[in-house]
């Protein structure tokens, strides 16, 4: 069955007032974080794949999202992996989710994001939650942050996520839109959550990270937050401190970022039809790119 330009190749499941939890490759997905939250959220509850772009290569350049070859571990025959947008469904505590990974596109931008609003509609999503990281001004020996905006929610449901308001002017994603156009042509739950990750940090898999948005997203639905993120994060973090001993100007700013950490520690949730804040040091630095940008350009 094809729904604009999704191939859906598991319908006979009984979908019931389905929620959607999303997350967009490679942007906002520093760490990877987003990626190990629906990796874990799929294994965690059974997920089963239902399906994907029909044909991805209207979307993606493959020049810059290279397929891969593998040998299949049963067959030993080989075997391609095209770069795709993903759809899968779990049950989580009764409540039907569909996990929609999103590959961000190169091109027809505009017929992506419409073919993802005609998804929302078909399977009539009732709450639409984004999940991204990015980098800032944190320190790794504090909790991470997460911060947000969220349209038509109960406010008892997120009392701990902190929602500002954000000045931001620069770079973004066309996929960005969609939460945009949710809020103009579905009237449904929308949130985004973005966990801030210490700048000075570059690992592949962010695992403490991923476990702040699992934790956030265990509130929400009422499920237990043992996930093996946990530990694996803790002890990501944990193994930091020792290899800074020698370097004392990056233990001078993990001592600065605490500090302000510590300073701002008790956040006021302000506006929920707010979007999601960036801190002055990541402004700036998001704006410096974009002012880059510009001059490579011209």
């Amino acid at each position: 069955m094809l729904i604009k330009d999704f191939e859906i190749y598991n319908s006979e499941f009984n979908i019931t007032n389905p929620h959607c939890i999303v997350i967009l490759k490679p942007w906002i997905n520093v760490g990877n974080v987003g990626q190990i939250v629906i990796k874990r959220l799929f294994k965690e509850f059974i997920g089963v794949k239902i399906g994907k772009l029909s044909k991805p290569s209207k979307f993606y350049d493959y020049t810059r999202f290279r397929p891969t070859v593998y040998l299949d571990s049963k067959s030993g025959d080989r075997k391609f992996k095209i770069p795709n947008t993903e759809l899968s469904l779990i049950n989580a505590s009764g409540q039907d989710i569909l996990l929609l990974q999103l590959l961000e596109p190169h091109s027809f931008g505009e017929d992506f994001n419409d073919s993802i609003i005609e998804l929302l509609e078909y399977f009539k999503v009732s709450r639409y939650i984004q999940l991204g990281g990015m980098y800032d001004s944190v320190p790794h020996t504090r909790e991470l942050i997460v911060t947000g905006s969220a349209n038509n929610w109960d406010p008892k449901l997120t009392q701990n996520i902190s929602f500002r308001r954000s000045n931001y002017e620069g770079p973004t994603s066309i996929v960005s839109q969609i939460i945009e156009r949710i809020k103009k042509i579905l009237t449904i739950e929308t949130m985004s959550l973005m966990v801030h990750l210490p700048l000075y940090l570059k690992l592949d898999d962010d695992f403490a990270g991923a476990s702040r948005l699992l934790k956030v997203i265990s509130e929400i639905y009422k499920i237990d937050n043992k996930f093996s993120e946990y530990n694996l994060g803790k002890n990501q973090y944990e193994q930091v401190t020792p290899a800074l001993s020698d370097n004392n100007e990056l233990r001078n700013m993990i001592q600065r970022f605490e500090k302000e950490f510590d300073s701002r520690n008790d956040v006021i949730n302000l506006d929920y039809d707010s979007e999601i804040s960036l801190l002055p040091e990541v402004e700036q630095f998001l704006n410096d790119i974009s002012n880059n940008d510009d001059l490579e350009t011209k």
